[in-house]
């Protein structure tokens, strides 16, 4: 027995002990554990690697081979008549055995498409670094609205035990006042109905505030097995307090940004068909050794030296229309491009205007809520005096007492829309990093 309350008290304490979590907090923990953020630092790593290929092809090219040829019989040759006699003769030219070694060097002296295509890696690079960007912009965001799941759960479940324990007071009460005869069993019965329902909606709450803490987790990249207890309150009023801004900078969005560079890109694209059509020039340089002998045992003696250098011009003549297709198919790419940076930056000014006022009808929402909420519970605190003292009935009191559960359903209702409009329009501007780092 002992042992059993050391466990109980051990184990309290630990959950006492736990550290409670912010929202900053759990912010901080998804941007250093969710496996995405190591997946878009590879996406980097490879962009920057691509990068570095594509600077690599204009950099000397050195490749070096070896060679053993076993001549099993040579090729017989005819020289015409009058050059060793009267008649042709038949005669081989070489040795059994062959052995190479050669080093071949290759410089790009001027090629545009690989000159455009190292132009093109700084965009390239660029976008994996803004896609880096928007992923985190999306982490905080799936946080924040987990976060903020968890907490209406905890507001609801926190007014739903409230009511529970009136309800429990009363029936106690009024149980007592029906075994005096004074009340009917039926006021005791419609109360012991709100007891009951009231009952069943804790522990759906509560299940549901499980299930939150498991989207939570998922969100933050944390294990499902690890316990998560977070700061059971924030500052709402921080989040009706927000000021709207009428008109949007595009420049703040990562989305415009990525944009841009993917515009950019498609440019280069282009530039790299383009220069097709234009020659390219190479220097080329060849260095060996090569042993030739009728025995094997000697055919890597006697080595002589071989070598050239020289310059390679290639002029595109004629591809059967492939090139002239080709540009014309990154042209079109590149209006589609532009079609799509004008439609995508209409469609994120559609969205500014859309949470700005979804934000404004979500502030109105939740201050007449909030109102509401609070003259209910003024009119519920009259009639319970009123109750208490014989003047009104129980009807009226139950009635009073519907009306202000249903506005504290609204006011949570309106909290929550409150906070994810609050997100939707920080998003929109580009500004939710330096939002939610705000909230305390």
């Amino acid at each position: 027995m002992k042992k059993q309350i050391l466990i109980l008290i051990l184990l309290a304490f630990k959950v006492h002990a736990q550290k409670e979590f912010t929202l900053q907090q759990c912010i901080d923990y998804t941007l250093k554990n969710n496996p995405s953020l190591f997946v878009q630092e590879n996406n980097v790593a490879i962009a920057k690697a691509k990068s570095w290929q594509t600077l690599s092809e204009y950099l000397p090219q050195v490749s070096g081979s070896a060679t053993l040829l076993n001549n099993i019989q040579l090729q017989t040759n005819v020289l015409p008549a009058g050059i060793l006699g009267p008649d042709p003769s038949e005669i081989t030219f070489g040795t059994k055995y062959n052995t190479n070694a050669i080093v071949d060097v290759k410089q790009i002296i001027y090629d545009q498409s690989k000159i455009t295509g190292i132009k093109a890696n700084k965009s390239y690079t660029q976008i994996s670094v803004l896609q880096q960007k928007q992923n985190q912009e999306l982490l905080i965001y799936n946080t924040g609205t987990a976060y903020y799941q968890v907490l209406i759960y905890r507001e609801k479940l926190h007014i739903l035990k409230s009511n529970q324990q009136k309800y429990e007071q009363m029936v106690k009460v009024l149980q007592y006042q029906y075994e005096k005869g004074t009340v009917l069993e039926k006021d005791v019965d419609r109360v012991r109905v709100n007891l009951n329902a009231t009952a069943y909606q804790i522990e759906d709450s509560q299940t549901k505030e499980i299930l939150a803490l498991n989207i939570l987790k998922n969100a933050m990249g944390m294990p499902m097995d690890e316990n998560l207890n977070i700061t059971p309150t924030i500052n709402y009023e921080f989040l009706a307090a927000g000021t709207f801004d009428e008109n949007l900078d595009l420049g703040n969005l990562t989305e415009v940004a990525i944009s841009e560079q993917s515009l950019e890109l498609q440019k280069y694209s282009l530039k790299v068909k383009q220069a097709s059509f234009v020659p390219t020039l190479n220097a080329v340089g060849r260095f060996g050794q090569q042993a030739l002998n009728n025995d094997f045992s000697n055919s890597f003696n006697n080595w002589t030296a071989f070598s050239y250098v020289g310059l390679s011009l290639n002029v595109p003549i004629f591809s059967g229309f492939k090139r002239k297709n080709e540009v014309q198919e990154e042209k079109l790419k590149l209006k589609n491009e532009e079609l799509n940076f004008k439609i995508n930056k209409e469609n994120l000014e559609l969205h500014f205007d859309n949470a700005k006022t979804s934000m404004g009808t979500a502030y109105s929402s939740y201050m007449s809520s909030k109102d509401n909420m609070m003259l209910a519970k003024k009119l519920l605190d009259v009639t319970d005096y009123q109750y208490q003292r014989g003047v009104t009935n129980l009807t009226d009191y139950l009635n009073d007492d519907l009306a202000y559960k249903e506005s504290q359903s609204n006011y949570i209702n309106s909290l929550y829309n409150l906070m994810i409009s609050q997100m939707d329009y920080q998003k929109s501007k580009g500004s939710l990093l330096s939002f939610m780092s705000q909230i305390r």
